[in-house]
């Protein structure tokens, strides 16, 4: 299938759709080196949509739904590896191959479930920046429906979440003023509340504490995010951007819509 025949079938709906399914299986292999095979499904369904008469992944030489693949996934700049560069990154067709055939191999443990988890994270990362080639708003990018922090939890909760998710921010809204605004809670205001009572008697005590207290007391603050619009610009986000998360809000109730991190741009 021909770059154009591909490209023709991946309206902007679908392109994010797609791009959002293979973040959330990276996601999930990154926390699991077995779980590779959640980018592999998002695989065969974006090779089921883009070739629906082909049967399997295909590798070199039975391409089924490879080449109509790594015709979407040419147009990333991460696919084209320079020949000087060989050893530090396998070109995109190799690596689709590798993926493939670790994924037909019926067992896979230890070091080689890992080795098949890196290979298809990469290859995973040309795809996600492929669909996103053309895009431009803050919309596109941010992380929706992101995780919160909320005044009356304990502080051992909100580290639990930031630790799972290894998150170094949390939005919160605090309760108090007619229009409260979205702020953050970070990690090192946590740490520089917490760590030097690790040894003490108190810890816990501490660690029970709703983070509304911990804000009132002033043992943990808060820090104001920065506020935009689903519509406005990246470029505008990036300048000037002191690099922690940009909260991206609705109407006059600032309802949360998602979270972008430098990371997300990347």
């Amino acid at each position: 299938m021909s770059l154009m025949d591909s490209e023709s079938k991946l309206t902007p709906e679908i392109r994010l759709s797609f791009r959002d399914q293979f973040r959330e299986a990276r996601f999930k292999a990154q926390k699991d080196a077995e779980a590779f095979e959640e980018i592999v499904f998002v695989l065969e369904r974006l090779g089921t949509l883009l070739s629906p008469g082909c049967c399997g992944l295909g590798t070199k030489g039975r391409p089924g739904k490879r080449d109509s693949i790594i015709a979407v996934a040419s147009k990333s700049p991460l696919f084209n590896v320079p020949h000087k560069l060989r050893e530090l990154h396998t070109p995109l067709e190799e690596l689709y191959d590798l993926v493939v055939r670790a994924r037909n191999d019926a067992m896979h443990e230890g070091a080689t479930a890992r080795h098949a988890t890196e290979r298809a994270i990469e290859l995973s990362l040309v795809l996600e920046s492929a669909l996103m080639n053309s895009y431009s708003k803050v919309s596109d990018f941010m992380v929706r429906n992101p995780v919160c922090a909320e005044m009356w939890e304990p502080l051992r909760f909100i580290r639990q979440k930031m630790l799972v998710n290894a998150f170094s921010w949390l939005p919160v809204r605090p309760e108090s003023g007619a229009e409260p605004r979205w702020q953050l809670v970070s990690d090192k205001a946590m740490a520089q509340y917490l760590v030097p009572r690790s040894k003490g008697k108190d810890l816990n005590k501490h660690l029970d504490q709703q983070l509304k207290e911990a804000v009132e007391g002033g043992g943990v603050e808060l820090i104001p995010a920065q506020i935009r619009q689903a519509t406005d610009a990246v470029e505008s986000v990036l300048a000037g951007w002191d690099g922690q998360p940009v909260l991206v809000t609705l109407g006059e109730r600032n309802e949360l819509l998602g979270i972008l991190t430098p990371h997300d741009l990347l």
